[in-house]
């Protein structure tokens, strides 16, 4: 009963962070919501790769302003060791007392994008991260594909685990990489209110 209260819990923080999102943008804008989305990160380490993935992503686009909102949770990231599981959200990110990372964005040049035609677009998002208690500005390129209705977003970018104050011990630093290679993929359709 607890697992579920934890689990609408959630679900309703999620909620709440797209509701949030759609009442500060101008109402003329388009919204975009997730239908799919996977964010997921690679280290490489001398004795073992680490490698996870969270299927749970669901960002927010306004395709009028650029901006982007994604919230995710850390126990959702899926590791093929449940050992390395265990670790990342009891010692690296601690879950339990940071529960979330949250990325807020805007899209460089957004006006150069035509969203009423299919195309592809590089582009940059600059926004913040904040993770593990810690918010740092970055910026992420990646590929902007239009396709009828849909918006397929598929980024790649480097974070420095120091930036949000997660410590290696000194025993893992063979195991573990001081950055690790986030991606980004998700396919966004238009919100459609009930």
């Amino acid at each position: 009963m607890e697992h579920l209260n934890k689990i609408n819990t959630l679900n309703m923080k999620n909620i709440f962070l797209i509701l949030t999102v759609l009442f500060t943008v101008n109402l003329s804008s388009q919204i975009y919501m997730a239908k799919t989305g996977e964010i997921s990160f690679y280290s490489e380490a001398k004795l073992e790769n680490i490698d996870a993935k969270n299927s749970n992503a669901k960002p927010v686009m306004d395709t009028k302003s650029g901006k982007i909102s994604v919230k995710v949770s850390m126990r959702a990231f899926k590791f093929k060791s449940g050992f390395m599981e265990e670790h990342f959200n009891e010692n690296y990110v601690e879950s339990d007392k940071y529960p979330h990372a949250i990325f807020e964005g805007k899209i460089r040049d957004n006006d150069k994008i035509n969203y009423s035609k299919d195309g592809e677009y590089n582009v940059i998002c600059d926004g913040k991260m904040s993770l593990h208690g810690q918010t740092k500005e970055v910026s992420a390129s990646g590929k902007l594909t239009i396709k009828g209705n849909t918006i397929y977003i598929d980024s790649k970018f480097k974070l420095a685990l120091a930036d949000y104050k997660i410590e290696i011990p000194a025993q893992r630093l063979a195991n573990i990489s001081e950055t690790v290679d986030v991606t980004v993929k998700a396919e966004l359709e238009p919100f459609k209110k009930q």
